[in-house]
């Protein structure tokens, strides 16, 4: 055996200054670089694809502004580098003993895989909320997910129809309306046909799920088609159509 070249390594991380740019979008690698000591490289890829492509047809199927697009950048940038960061730590590197000069984060500085993977908030035009803006160029982490806007659909155990099914199982490609209250479905309905976007009622009568969300039967969840919540409603309002027309309107950008 010949050597005919001989190269190091030294995990080191890197993101992009802009995930858009006109009609092109970074992801994945494209989008950043990090070690893949924490897994944090291919989730975070994953969750970007699924980010851009419904925003990508929904504006291609003229059902959303092209506005839309631009909350891409805003709401995975953050969450790339966050994950790029974290990447310098762990066990795995630890292990490794490299060279002490390497990029690296300070102990204090790691955070829980939880957090890493899913524990974080979107803030952008497309999550409806009355809380006000944060640093658009830092992530906001969450203890744990209980429906709010901007955050993964929870997972919680419910019996549905006699099986014992996930509160994800019941999301698919299309918006989902997550609630106790049968009247919503007509709400639901006249929205959906005023604005092209198809929105998919689960009805959800499962103590668990209101212990884990803090809602109550009569309140609501819109999920986007990425499984993130776009919108809560904790209670069911006096004009029921104009609010949900509204918050599904902002979250289109239309």
């Amino acid at each position: 055996m010949r050597i005919t070249e001989v190269a190091t390594w030294q995990p080191y991380e890197q993101v992009a200054d802009e995930f858009a740019c006109g009609r092109v979008f970074v992801v994945g690698d494209s989008a950043h670089t990090m070690p893949p000591f924490k897994a944090g490289g291919a989730n975070s890829a994953i969750q970007s694809a699924h980010n851009l492509a419904w925003k990508l047809a929904a504006v291609l199927q003229g059902t959303a502004g092209a506005e839309l697009l631009d909350t891409y950048h805003s709401e995975r940038r953050p969450v790339g580098r966050f994950a790029a960061h974290q990447s310098l730590t762990g066990p795995t590197v630890a292990l490794l003993e490299l060279d002490e000069h390497r990029p690296q984060l300070a102990a204090a500085e790691e955070c829980s895989m939880f957090e890493l993977l899913i524990g974080y908030r979107y803030r952008s035009a497309a999550v409806v909320t009355a809380e006000p803006a944060a640093d658009s160029d830092a992530v906001q982490l969450v203890a744990e997910l209980r429906g709010q806007p901007g955050t993964r659909t929870p997972h919680v155990w419910i019996s549905e129809g006699g099986r014992r099914i996930s509160t994800l199982d019941l999301l698919g490609h299309e918006f989902a309306l997550l609630t106790g209250d049968q009247r919503w479905r007509g709400t639901a309905d006249s929205v959906s046909t005023a604005l092209g976007a198809p929105i998919a009622v689960q009805c959800i009568r499962d103590n668990a799920w209101f212990a884990a969300t803090g809602l109550k039967p009569h309140g609501a969840l819109l999920v986007r088609p990425d499984d993130f919540v776009g919108w809560r409603c904790s209670g069911f309002p006096a004009d029921p159509s104009s609010d949900l027309h509204q918050a599904l309107s902002r979250i289109l950008c239309r």
